[in-house]
């Protein structure tokens, strides 16, 4: 489906998606860590309450509010995003956000067991939203830098909908692996299962840390060819229209 998409884009005179979005700025390198991310973020909401009802024995309310430390901590690393990259700069602090979860995740991994208490998932629970907030945010910001003007809107809705469609592959690939490794019911069983994929999800996060020098890279490249020729053509134009 997506290749048909693709390919109806490439023919249509107004595309939704134009062909020459993935050639300015960020967008094609920021869309694939998006995506990454996705998969770690649906699938860590997915599996964490599974793990704290099923595993751990706790109820929906109670599962509910010992996520809260993980919301503040997201609200705390959005808000600490901007200072992060001003010191850092903005790849490098994308790297220790996504970093922040592959290690939250492993951590969290490590716990997946009967007789874990909820507090005890406080730490890498709140490691972990620490670590999307500040990736989050690195992410939407550099999926749209660099971008034609024109082309901002389109660019803001396209990493939007990468980080839905990476949701939703991870989501099935980590289940798959859960419903695989889980050969019986029970809670131990089912702890092995979250286990394993809260360990591809670190692996996941990882994977997307260790691709943040390309942005770098790209970034250093300068203007994009596309770029190049957009600013060339407005340079005729502005000519043509003094003489």
């Amino acid at each position: 489906m997506l290749l048909l998409f693709l390919r109806a884009e490439r023919r249509h005179p107004a595309p939704l998606l134009p062909p020459r979005l993935s050639a300015q700025g960020l967008v094609a390198p920021a869309n694939l860590v998006m995506a990454l991310l996705g998969a770690v973020w649906v699938g860590l909401f997915f599996f964490l309450p599974l793990l704290q009802q099923q595993v751990l024995g706790a109820g929906p309310l109670a599962a509910g509010l010992a996520q809260l430390p993980l919301a503040a901590a997201h609200v705390l690393g959005s808000t600490l995003a901007p200072r992060l990259a001003r010191r850092l700069g903005p790849h490098p602090a994308l790297a220790v956000g996504l970093l922040a979860q592959a290690a939250g995740l492993l951590w969290l991994a490590l716990l997946a067991a009967p007789g874990t208490t909820l507090a005890g998932l406080t730490g890498p629970t709140a490691l972990i939203g620490l670590g999307l907030g500040i990736a989050f945010v690195q992410l939407t910001a550099a999926a749209v830098s660099g971008v034609r003007p024109v082309d901002s809107g389109v660019a803001g809705g396209l990493v939007n909908t990468t980080r839905q469609l990476g949701g939703a592959v991870g989501r099935a690939l980590l289940g798959t692996l859960a419903s695989a490794v889980t050969s019986t019911d029970g809670p131990a069983m089912l702890a092995d299962g979250y286990r394993a994929a809260f360990l591809l999800a670190a692996s996941v996060a990882a994977a997307a840390a260790a691709l943040t020098p390309v942005l770098s890279r790209r970034a250093l490249a300068g203007p994009t060819p596309a770029m190049d020729s957009t600013t060339t053509d407005t340079n005729d134009s502005t000519e043509g229209a003094h003489r």
